[in-house]
């Protein structure tokens, strides 16, 4: 954290540091890709909200609790939001914007970013805590709707007991637990613990000593061992019960702290992954495991059945509990009318006291779907393929509806395939009676029919006039050998299927890591993978090459196969004479290399590959939330989508957008390419800007000399990726100086009084820009290039341009620096030796932080990634603080320790230095 000084004190130079970035005075010295542009095309962000519950989609719930007014709360995971559901039944959204993200403390909750929330628990004033695993934090709501964090401070690990709650680490909290007085309960499902917060926000680890295993019973909890600790439950007499989900029990902390098995690990209680259990206030502990059934230990330890029947579906609604089916059992909650509240997957079912089981939220994407209307108002739930007929239509791979849905050309939607239901039936029937099992990839062969990858069900199928039949997978995961009927040859977890310039039909069977051809007397022959996952055998023959878990192909112009090789990290190629190479990726997940060789740059589990007529290749790099292109003199560049998952950015330039886990992807006969934006539930469509000449093309007008400086140390030099800069030239912004202001994203503007900069055609944020003066940060997309093309534009015309030489880190200190008691350290104020000094500079280069510019730091204060070093008088300091500068863009803070010995009173220099770059010298007064 920063270290903290005096506010008051510290405004003065804080506020500087800010006038110095708008330009005001506070110192004494003053084969290109093509653009697109991205829209959605089908799906939206309605997804029920404020109508009647029984109507509303649920992603998959992953936490529930009841409050004693009778409302329902519901931790939407795959949404990443908590709903409400009032007692008369509407569903409302309580927390999270739906993009997953943190951000919002102090503010509306439900303006607030949330990323994967697992367990919820409510206070006994109404408040309600929730785990908000993606964040490695636990946030609180209040009953006002404010949030803030509570515990964990982003960190994923287990560290800071005996400190503040918000400071320590927390390792993928998943479930929580409130006593009578106040203690909260975490279970760190990694970190295989369960930690306690006390009411006065001091954390500590309560069970559990952080490696998985099992031991300990009978002790006390200090000395057990837990495997995936998940669910929480609190009994009546205050003991904690424990579905420890990997060691297949349920155990129990007594008051005593002694710790004990309760169920499982015993004949006649088996359990089968317990992740959920409940006590109820009759003296029932009940518990939801992997055999989709609820289970009661009755208060005279027997061992009952409550709800499911063992079999994973949906039914039974209005009849015995017991008798029902589920499709899981995630959580549970218990209100004080012994309603037990089943979190079942897509929906939350009820079982009133006299066992009779009802869904009380969520309609499992069984009808509200939007069909038959707009596409942009339908509800898509994890589109995972896309795939065009000849006429237009174009599928779509709707994996969490259970169903392959057509947008028409005209812009409506409609089912083609599902039932909404997973399972398997109906071959030889009307496709749209019969269930389909998880489909996530499409593709048309060349007589119009549409085939189908059912992952779920391992088969591929094939819809023909409105028949649907098996064409290869026998249903049952497993792997056949080469040369027998495709229908009768086992598949395991098939993701994705492709068609070939003759008509040939290739199967990525992806649990076998290999891919498969069907011939023309409908036979399985091996094209690439061994059936052994790794890597091996680049530029030798394919079939005795080695992948990891492919997940999708296409064929090029040539004939050549490409492949999302999808755990090696790499998009492969095999020639139609059987020889495998790599096309882009080095094998190691991360992103780099925009604008150098393909083979050099790294890709994170890329889903989805097409290619175009004129060679280019086009992938979803699906971990780095992007689509990237390898032109066909094989650079590769970021056509979409940056490191931070989110949606945002329809009707803009698309490499400004925000995408979230974009998987498999299409070209049309104009260029445009259509993708599935998975976790944003969307297909969207990247549109190339047309270009269009001038009948008459005037020559340009002489462009303005500018001088390109860093805004701290006023000297020219390379650029480093979100560096302040401050551009000195005449004619390139407004007479009259304006300010930067932030739009409602929390971004700042890219355009100030008609003045905008462009990095390779990114736009910079601006702080500042006037006639003869522009302060701006660097875009971070400039990372890893050795030169960025910059242009100034006024009015809509382009005035300057220089071409910059972009390094890792380029630091340099602003003239500003404040003692420990926060007054401007000067010659009238010197600061006391063994006393912290607090600097601000900027051009420490790449973080380890979302990396948007534009953007204030909040927390968690990102940190730059390479190491930074503070000496004065030559001597090394000791850094208490380097990272993002509060509330500023582009600006770090350090805060460092002047060395209290052997430095004489007077002025001293100070050298900062990040990576291998130094900052120009910096003095300062000392006592």
């Amino acid at each position: 954290m920063p270290h903290k000084v005096d506010v008051t004190a510290m405004k003065t130079t804080h506020w500087c540091v800010w006038l110095v970035l708008s330009g005001s005075a506070c110192w004494a010295e003053a084969s290109s890709p093509k653009t697109y542009r991205v829209e959605t095309i089908a799906g939206s962000g309605d997804i029920g909200d404020t109508g009647p519950a029984l109507a509303a989609e649920l992603g998959s719930i992953q936490g529930v609790a009841v409050d004693t007014l009778g409302n329902l709360y519901l931790s939407d995971t795959d949404y990443h939001r908590i709903r409400k559901v009032t007692a008369d039944g509407v569903i409302s959204i309580f927390a999270g914007t739906g993009v997953a993200g943190f951000g919002g403390d102090g503010g509306p909750a439900d303006r607030a970013q949330l990323n994967m929330p697992y367990g919820i628990a409510i206070g006994g004033a109404g408040d309600l805590y929730v785990a908000d695993l993606g964040n490695n934090r636990v946030r609180h709501i209040t009953p006002d709707g404010l949030i803030t964090t509570v515990a964990g401070n982003g960190d994923r690990s287990s560290k800071g007991d005996g400190g503040p709650a918000v400071e320590a680490s927390l390792c993928t909290p998943r479930n929580l637990a409130l006593d009578t007085v106040g203690n909260l309960y975490i279970s760190e499902f990694e970190g295989h613990r369960v930690r306690k917060v006390a009411p006065g926000g001091i954390i500590s680890t309560f069970a559990g000593n952080g490696m998985a295993g099992f031991n300990g019973d009978g002790s006390l909890v200090p000395y057990a061992q837990f495997a995936f600790p998940a669910g929480l439950a609190l009994d009546l007499y205050g003991a904690l019960y424990i579905a420890d989900s990997q060691n297949q029990r349920v155990r129990r902390i007594a008051p005593d702290g002694r710790i004990t098995t309760v169920l499982g690990g015993v004949a006649g209680t088996k359990l089968q992954t317990p992740t959920a259990v409940a006590a109820s206030h009759n003296g029932f502990l009940y518990v939801g495991d992997q055999s989709s059934t609820v289970r009661a230990y009755t208060i005279i330890s027997t061992w009952i059945n409550v709800a499911g029947t063992g079999a994973p579906w949906f039914a039974g609604d209005g009849g015995p509990a017991v008798s029902a089916s589920l499709t899981s059992a995630n959580d549970l909650a218990v209100d004080g009318g012994g309603n037990i509240y089943i979190a079942d997957g897509k929906r939350i079912r009820r079982v009133d006291p006299d066992g009779v089981i009802q869904t009380v939220a969520g309609d499992g994407y069984w009808k509200a779907v939007g069909e038959d209307g707009r596409a942009t108002s339908a509800r898509l739930f994890r589109p995972t393929g896309v795939a065009f007929d000849r006429a237009g239509n174009l599928y779509v791979a709707d994996s969490g509806t259970e169903r392959v849905r057509m947008v028409l050309p005209s812009g409506s939607i409609s089912p083609v395939t599902g039932t909404g239901l997973p399972g398997f039936a109906g071959d030889g029937a009307t496709a749209l009676g019969a269930p389909s099992h998880t489909p996530t990839g499409v593709a048309v062969d060349s007589a119009g029919a549409l085939l189908i990858a059912e992952t779920g069900s391992h088969r591929i199928r094939k819809l023909a006039n409105g028949i649907i039949s098996t064409v290869a997978g026998t249903g049952g995961g497993g792997s056949g050998a080469e040369g027998g009927p495709a229908a009768e040859t086992p598949l395991r977890l098939p993701k994705a299927v492709c068609v070939g310039l003759a008509g040939a039909l290739y199967i990525v069977d992806s649990g076998n890591h290999r891919v498969l051809t069907v011939t023309a007397d409908g036979r399985i022959a091996r094209v690439a993978g061994s059936g052994v996952a790794g890597y091996a055998n680049d530029n030798a023959w394919a079939p005795a090459a080695r992948l990891q878990t492919p997940s999708a192909c296409a064929v090029d112009s040539g004939g050549n196969l490409l492949i999302a090789d999808t755990l090696n990290h790499r998009i492969r190629r095999v020639t139609p004479g059987g020889i495998i190479t790599t096309v882009a990726g080095t094998g190691l997940p991360g992103v780099s290399g925009d604008e150098g060789l393909a083979t050099a740059a790294r890709l994170n589990a890329p889903t989805g590959v097409a290619a175009d007529a004129s060679g280019s290749i086009f992938i979803s790099d699906t971990g780095n939330h992007r689509i990237r292109q390898v032109t066909p003199d094989g650079v590769i560049h970021t056509l979409a989508g940056g490191d931070q998952a989110g949606f945002a950015g329809d009707g803009a330039l698309a490499r400004a957008a925000l995408l979230d886990t974009p998987g498999g992807l299409q070209l049309d006969s104009s260029g445009n390419v259509y993708f599935a934006d998975t976790n944003n539930n969307r297909v969207r469509r990247l549109t190339p800007e047309v270009v269009t000449p001038e009948v008459e093309p005037l020559p340009p007008p002489a462009l303005i000399q500018v001088s390109v400086l860093n805004a701290a140390s006023l000297l020219e030099g390379p650029v480093a990726p979100g560096e302040i800069l401050t551009i000195f030239g005449a004619g390139i912004g407004p007479v009259q100086g304006a300010n930067g202001t932030f739009d409602s994203t929390g971004l700042l503007t890219t355009e100030v009084g008609g003045t905008e900069v462009r990095f390779d055609n990114i736009r910079a944020p601006v702080l500042y820009a006037q006639q003869d003066q522009i302060n701006l940060q660097v875009p971070y997309t400039v990372a890893g290039r050795a030169q960025t093309q910059m242009e100034i534009r006024y009015n809509g015309k382009a005035v300057a341009a220089a071409a910059l030489a972009v390094t890792e880190a380029a630091p340099a200190l602003f003239p500003v620096a404040a003692n420990q008691d926060g007054s401007p350290n000067s010659p009238s104020e010197p600061a006391p030796r063994g006393t912290i000094l607090t600097f601000y500079g900027t051009g420490e280069g790449l973080t380890d932080g979302p990396n948007i510019a534009g953007r204030m730091a909040e927390l968690p204060y990102p940190r730059p990634l390479l190491p930074v070093t503070v000496a004065v008088a030559g001597l090394a300091a000791e850094i208490l603080y380097a990272g993002s500068a509060p509330g500023l863009v582009g600006v770090f803070q350090l805060n460092a320790r002047v060395p209290g010995g052997y430095i004489p009173p007077g002025t001293a220099t100070v050298i900062v230095s990040v990576g291998g770059a130094a900052a120009p010298p910096f003095q300062i007064w000392l006592k």
